[in-house]
């Protein structure tokens, strides 16, 4: 065995020194990796209680360059700087420690110092759990078998510098450069079987390299066991550093002949690069395998095949820790002391959480000392009793250990361990009780020191990992059951006291406002309204500090915290219940004593809390239902012993309270839109009947206040239930749809009484335009600063349209009936002037009728076109044309009532009033055609119109017998504009009765052959569309006929009573109610 190791460590030593020109590239790095590398980070700090004190003095824990998952299961692991294997001469004795110097050591321990990672509080706490697991925690070997695939494997090949670099950004090249350098080292590392050496004895480059006198002995199985500082890390590593320079050297020089080289020079070159390959891996095989069996293909570890000279290895290696253990465990009350001289030393300082943390890392590594002392001695001594008398010595006990049982030696081990659980388990109720305390402020943390909320969560979660690490590793090993001790329970005490804290705080907020508003007040109404909004007050300010939670708190805890959940379970519960009292309970009991502005405080609340909750927990949006109710109490939202937040619980509590709230906010809403429309339709009844200024606008238009008083209360109203209920809110669209079906209600109801003269007509058809364009305004508003859906839109849309249909209608109903006003001075003037004596025989040059125009043209140049808008002044002329017609055939009528005579006509001279009244209507109808020329539309108005006046010339031009037309045709042609056949029959008897009363009975006898009934009928609707709102007094003829006949008193001379009965009662057919003849 000896003489083949012998062999085969001498040809692998001659390899390298043969070959070593070829390690060239990574000296430099290696030796910046070794000293600063995250490599080291993990695995090569480590110190030992020995030095414990001297390097706290010196540095702080929160700059120790150690993960603290790594800090926490592990032992401090030897190294170069801190040996606490005591040293050896030649020949294997120990050699005295105080020769070693302290004031070198510390140096060298100095070298390790890292910068504390985590001080930076934005810094995710993944961070710090995935640094962890850099290097899992070492496991103490036994001096059992170290097979090459349990935890190491060799790094995986790179590709080559052609394949590694295309398509590679120029920024990144620094960065894949270092992965390649790292991935280069890292391989030789393992190649040449380094990595035991690494682990074991650790490595420091800033160490001078040097080479002893004698390097080492030979164990009894043949092996070379290097003892002392010459080690193999720093022969390979002083080799390949001269060999790195040497290769760098040449491949520089010929670099720099490269411009002159010839193609055959090239190619040796690349020749030379490809052997090199080859030996480098033929180095790689001498260095880390020997031949098994003569065949060189066979490889394996070098020390496969010698496990006693492997353990002796692991025993060495094992026995560094024991000795370095034991130390740890003797400093223990020191330690303890020291910890709280820090914590005392720190407190009420800025780095008291940092401290908190530092010490929490030092206390909990002592926990996992004894937690496995505890479980390793009550094993070992338990089952075989070696060194159970050293137990008893060192807890004071006199009894043989022979003469004890098993439950006696387990006590035995408890009693042994006694003090030192006592002082360190204490020292953890001190620092759970710091930890609670900073957790109970939170919120004033989170905001004014994260860093010292990060220190503080990060020192709870430091036990929570070494408790389930050392779960996990030991779920199956008979030490955990035996164990007692148990890891300091920080979680659970801190979530408790967080969630705690939280419900305090909304209680605190609203007791608080309870007793403001007692002091505030003096009558009970007034505290209960005050009340009231102070809860509401109190509830929107715990909501709103979701935002801190989730954007201040939230990065500061690990995600399994869930502290955004925790929150909103305990605000949602406090919200619920405070506004629950004030409503009535879940009934909503006092909904109806709340006046108006309270209803919409409080559906304006529930929405913003609704949308508060959905934003954070989206996925509550569809849970409508939950399997439980939190009414008495916080819930219970606590798993695994208080550790971990039952999410789905807390989930279960907030969509509880959501729903709740939400069928409060249904009933809320419903005596809300009855309130609204009550409070809308007193309001707009005050402002219709108020007196309203007229004035002239800057356009010239007659206006008054009307639609501003109107839309200013409507527009602050709108203002008001926008501003207090969310965007997208179903109330605010509700609450505006009943505004304008108020608006359009009021409007329905009070158009009229603005009808009062010339004047007020005017400024109200003006008044309803402008009030339709404040509604487009109100409603444009509205869409830019609220969110509506199709739906909600299309609901406003029809609303809107419906009122801006009304208000348009009703402005050219008011421009319309402006006639009346004008036709009244004109009726005074002539109407009892018409068909008269004078009229026949004088007036030759219808001086009448031209007064009527002239008084028309009056009115319409002095009036209606500075009055009104340019449309609506367009509407009012056309209302003049049937208005000029109605009026002179209701003159006529009224001639033919006042006619008393039945055997001779009015007229003296027939044929000339015929005469005269063709001129009186062709010049109105001349007047109107001329203002036609610039309105198209009037001409239509005008032919329809005028064409009844001629219709009614041509019957009593027949009637006079001064015309040849059949009489049949020409009362057909006055029926097409009548429309009605008893109507037309009242009519034409009216006719015949002015100009030829003796043949007015033949004429009823004419219309009662038959032929009316066949002309065509107006349809019965035009008997009720008399009453349509729309329809203006005084323009239609069948209306003016049905109100005349209605009073008239005159005796027809019809042969058949029956006609003139069935006449009569066809009349009480028409409703013409709130249409005025004129």
């Amino acid at each position: 065995t000896g003489t083949g190791t012998g062999t085969g460590t001498g040809t692998g030593s001659n390899s390298v020194t043969d070959a070593s020109a070829n390690y060239g590239k990574a000296g430099a790095l290696l030796e910046r990796l070794m000293g600063k590398s995250k490599l080291q980070h993990a695995s090569a700090v480590s110190l030992g209680t020995d030095t414990t004190n001297e390097y706290d003095q010196q540095h702080d824990y929160n700059g120790v360059g150690v993960d603290p998952a790594t800090r926490l299961l592990s032992r401090p692991q030897e190294s170069k700087s801190t040996n606490y294997s005591k040293p050896r001469n030649s020949k294997g004795h120990v050699m005295s420690r105080k020769k070693k110097s302290k004031d070198s050591r510390l140096h060298r321990m100095g070298s390790m110092i890292q910068h504390w990672p985590y001080d930076d509080y934005k810094n995710e706490y993944d961070e710090l759990t995935s640094l962890a697991s850099l290097q899992p925690p070492p496991e103490y070997d036994d001096g059992g078998d170290f097979e090459k695939g349990d935890n190491f494997e060799r790094p995986a090949e790179l590709p080559s510098i052609k394949v590694a670099v295309r398509n590679l950004p120029l920024a990144e090249f620094e960065r894949m450069a270092e992965q390649r350098a790292i991935g280069i080292v890292s391989t030789w590392i393992y190649d040449s079987g380094l990595i035991d050496e690494l682990l074991v004895s650790g490595a420091s480059p800033t160490s001078p390299i040097h080479v002893s006198s004698e390097k080492s002995v030979k164990s009894q199985e043949g092996a070379e066991l290097t003892l002392g500082g010459d080690m193999k890390m720093e022969r390979e590593v002083d080799r390949l550093r001269r060999a790195t320079e040497q290769e760098l050297s040449f491949v520089n020089a010929r670099l720099n002949d490269g411009v002159t080289s010839s193609g055959a020079e090239v190619q040796e070159l690349v020749s030379a690069v490809a052997e090199t390959r080859g030996e480098i891996e033929h180095l790689r095989r001498m260095f880390t395998y020997v031949a098994k069996g003569g065949d060189p293909k066979q490889n394996d570890y070098l020390l496969s095949g010698y496990p006693k000279l492997r353990g002796a290895i692991n025993a060495r290696k094992n026995l560094t820790r024991i000795f370095r253990e034991l130390d740890f465990f003797a400093q223990i009350p020191s330690t303890c002391t020291r910890l709280r001289e820090d914590l005392s030393a720190h407190e009420w300082s800025a780095a008291e959480y940092s401290t908190i943390r530092a010490v929490s890392l030092e206390h909990v590594e002592l926990e996992v000392l004894l937690v496995e002392a505890e479980a390793g001695l009550k094993v070992k001594l338990g089952a075989s009793g070696e060194g159970m008398e050293v137990v008893l010595k060192s807890s004071g006990a006199s009894v043989n250990s022979k003469d004890m049982n098993a439950d006696e030696k387990l006590k035995a081990v408890d009693d042994f361990l006694s003090s030192h659980v006592k002082n360190v388990w204490s020292l953890g109720k001190e620092i759970r009780g710091r930890v609670l305390y900073g957790i109970g402020n939170a919120f004033d943390l989170a905001l004014n020191n994260p860093a010292g909320l990060v220190a503080l969560v990060e020192a709870v979660e430091i036990y929570e990992a070494a408790a389930e690490q050392y779960q996990r590793k030991h779920a199956d090993d008979i030490r955990y059951e035996l164990c007692t001790l148990k890891f300091t329970n920080m979680r659970q005490d801190a979530l408790k006291q967080l969630y705690e804290d939280f419900g305090k705080r909304g209680f605190e907020v609203f007791s608080n406002i309870h007793m403001q508003a007692a002091d505030l007040v003096v009558s009970e109404e007034e505290a209960a309204n005050t009340q009231f909004t102070s809860v509401l007050k109190g509830a929107s300010e715990l909501i709103s500090e979701m935002d801190v939670v989730k954007y201040d708190m939230k990065p500061c805890f690990p995600p399994h915290w869930s502290i955004e959940v925790l929150w909103a379970s305990s605000v949602a519960y406090v919200c619920s219940n405070n506004i629950l009292q004030q409503i009535g309970g879940p009934e909503g009991n006092n909904l109806a004593e709340l006046s108006l502005g309270q209803l919409l405080d409080l559906v304006g609340w529930i929405e913003y809390f609704r949308q508060q909750i959905y934003e954070t927990f989206p996925n509550l949006a569809n849970q409508e239902t939950t399997e439980k109710t939190f009414f008495d109490t916080l819930p219970d939202i606590f798993v695994d012993g208080g550790k971990t937040l039952d999410v789905r619980t807390a989930t279960d509590s907030i969509a509880w309270a959501s729903n709740m709230m939400w069928e409060v906010h249904r009933k809320a809403q419903e005596e809300f839109m009855v309130r609204i429309r009550s409070q809308t339709e007193e309001f707009l009844k005050n402002v219709y009947r108020a007196q309203h200024s007229q004035h002239t606008s800057s356009d010239g238009l007659l206006i008054s206040s009307l639609a501003e008083d109107v839309f200013s209360l409507i527009g602050l109203q709108i203002r008001t239930i926008r501003d207090s209920l969310t965007k997208g809110s179903d109330a605010f669209v509700l609450a505006v749809c009943v505004v304008f079906m108020q608006l359009r209600s009021r409007q329905l109801e009070s158009r009229d009484i603005f009808l009062k003269d010339l004047e007020s007509a005017c400024a109200a058809a003006n008044d309803f335009i402008r009030m339709g364009d404040k509604c487009e305004e109100v409603m444009a508003e509205i869409q830019r600063s609220y969110e509506l859906d199709e739906k909600s839109s299309t609901m406003l849309d029809d609303c809107l349209s419906e009122l801006l249909a009304l208000y348009n209608q009703d402005a050219v109903f008011a421009a319309q009936s402006c006639h009346p006003f004008i036709f009244e001075p004109i009726s005074e003037a002539i109407s009892y002037r018409l068909f008269n004596e004078e009229w026949e025989q004088q007036l030759t040059s219808n001086q009448h009728a031209v007064t009527l125009v002239k008084t028309i043209e009056d009115f319409m140049k002095n009036d209606l076109e500075s009055y009104l808008d340019s449309i609506l002044y367009v509407k009012s002329i056309d209302a003049l044309v049937p208005a000029t017609v109605v009026f002179y055939v209701n003159c006529i009528l009224a001639k033919s009532e006042n006619h008393k005579n039945n055997k001779e006509g009015i007229f003296q001279d027939p044929a000339r009033a015929l005469n005269r009244m063709l001129g009186d209507i062709e010049v109105m109808k001349l007047y109107f055609n001329d203002l036609a020329s610039d309105m198209p539309t009037l001409s239509k108005v005008i032919k329809k119109e005028f064409g009844i006046l001629t219709a009614i010339h041509q019957c009593l031009c027949c009637a006079a017998h001064v015309s040849d037309a059949d009489i049949s045709d020409a009362i057909l042609g006055l029926h097409i504009h009548i429309g009605d056949v008893n109507l037309t029959r009242r009519c034409v008897a009216d006719l015949w009765h002015l100009v030829a009363p003796a043949d007015e009975r033949d004429v009823w006898d004419l219309m009662e052959g038959g032929f009316l009934e066949s002309a065509p009928q107006n349809p019965p609707e035009f008997r009720t569309s008399a009453s349509n709102r729309l329809e203006v007094p005084g323009l239609r003829l069948d209306i003016m006929l049905v109100e005349f006949y209605r009073k008239t008193k005159r005796k027809v001379q019809c042969s058949k009573a029956s006609m003139i009965e069935k006449i009569n009662l066809s009349l009480n057919d028409w409703v013409v109610e709130g249409n005025i003849a004129c």
